[in-house]
């Protein structure tokens, strides 16, 4: 009975985990192709409206977001899809829709990026502790009590 149990929480926990797929091409601004288990599959992004005189700039977008990377689907109920990307997790339908492609012209800088041919820092030499000064204090006699 006990691994019954076991046996059909962990098939549910499998049903429900988001796949993690490869993309390998953005077809337009509505749509991505991923690869999920050797097919090419297309997705299509849930929730996205693009302005047809912004199209090229958010196709160009997504292909500099998304090129030869991992992310996560997760479909909702018309068959659309909200899109993760990985490891830092960018709502890629949210990017979009707050119209981030109007940026191309900026360079993009991700955390952790390495940038070639920038300066090396060298470290500051230890700053020496100032020699510590105590107040003196005065020497009170005691007398006795007679």
């Amino acid at each position: 009975m006990k691994r019954w149990i076991v046996f059909s929480l962990f098939a549910a926990f499998q049903m429900t985990a988001a796949p993690m797929l490869r993309v390998i091409a953005v077809k337009d601004s509505h749509t991505i192709v991923v690869d999920n288990r050797g097919v090419a599959a297309e997705v299509r992004l849930a929730q996205v409206i693009v302005a047809p005189a912004d199209e090229e700039n958010a196709t160009a977008y997504l292909r500099q977001s998304l090129s030869n990377s991992w992310v996560m689907i997760e479909s909702d109920a018309t068959g659309a899809a909200f899109v993760y990307r990985s490891p830092d997790a960018l709502f890629i339908n949210g990017e979009l829709a707050r119209g981030a492609f109007r940026s191309l012209g900026t360079q993009m800088v991700y955390v952790g990026e390495v940038t070639p041919g920038a300066k090396r820092v060298e470290k500051a030499p230890p700053v020496k502790a100032a020699p510590r000064v105590t107040a003196s204090v005065p020497h009170r006699h005691r007398t006795r009590r007679r």
